[in-house]
């Protein structure tokens, strides 16, 4: 088992987590994977979930569903799991068909919803770079990298988004720049550190601040400020000057 830079808090806790998913899936559970900040080593208990994929063999009866929505419930951490089946895994498009989706609420009962995943190959292209095996084989052994220019086009449909809708919107129109330059994902603690070598010293105020509201697990709640909106433009000026990256 890989930890990484995982906080060592965690570790017990998720392993409790895959013995009960475990328990309620049984044979059909093929293997339960980290990815995200906790993988990578920047996870904060504050603002921070725990991203992970849980994948099976076959489709997922709705009252397991149910029982796995039950358990994110009686569960300490903030877990944001997609279940897919071996056969979603291996769809290139976006959105992309899941078994279902529980996110954490801040509330007794998670949510939980059915359908496709719009995001879902950016999440696959995370883990198969960086994840924790907490059972089943390497999810590299399960998952090819997505391709290039299928990832590159839902970088490209998050990438509005950002500002209105992301917690630390500077960090991820970073972590979007740096994926175009370099072809694979970072952290936003990653992304930050890149843009203070990559972008210019204009920037630098911003990304330094964004930096240590990150490590201190908080969100910036400044809203869509002229300078964020300009810090956008040249993110984007960056990702048309890569090959395909044309917006």
């Amino acid at each position: 088992m890989r930890w990484l830079g995982c906080p060592s808090d965690l570790k017990p806790r998720l392993t409790c987590y895959a013995a009960a998913v475990s328990d309620v899936l049984g044979e059909r559970l093929v293997g339960i994977y980290v990815h995200g900040s906790a993988a990578r080593g920047c996870y904060n208990p504050t603002t921070g979930d725990v991203d992970m994929i849980v994948v099976m063999r076959s489709p997922c009866p709705a009252d397991r569903a149910e029982q796995l929505a039950a358990l994110h419930g009686r569960s300490s951490l903030p877990l944001d799991a997609t279940f897919a089946t071996l056969h979603q895994l291996g769809h290139d498009e976006a959105p992309t068909p899941v078994e279902f989706v529980i996110k954490p609420s801040g509330q007794s009962k998670p949510r939980l919803w059915r359908g496709s995943h719009g995001y879902f190959l950016l999440d696959r292209q995370d883990a198969y770079e960086c994840s924790i095996t907490l059972t089943g084989v390497p999810f590299r052994d399960l998952a090819r990298p997505v391709p290039w220019p299928v990832l590159a086009g839902c970088l490209k449909d998050l990438l509005p988004h950002i500002l209105p809708k992301f917690k630390n919107p500077a960090l991820m129109l970073c972590r979007i720049a740096y994926a175009f330059v370099h072809r694979e994902s970072c952290s936003k603690r990653e992304a930050g550190r890149w843009a203070l070598t990559a972008l210019d010293k204009r920037w630098h105020p911003l990304i330094e601040e964004a930096l240590d509201r990150y490590a201190q697990g908080l969100a910036d709640d400044s809203g869509e400020t002229a300078e964020l909106r300009a810090l956008e433009q040249q993110c984007r000026e960056i990702i048309t000057q890569t090959p395909g990256g044309s917006l």
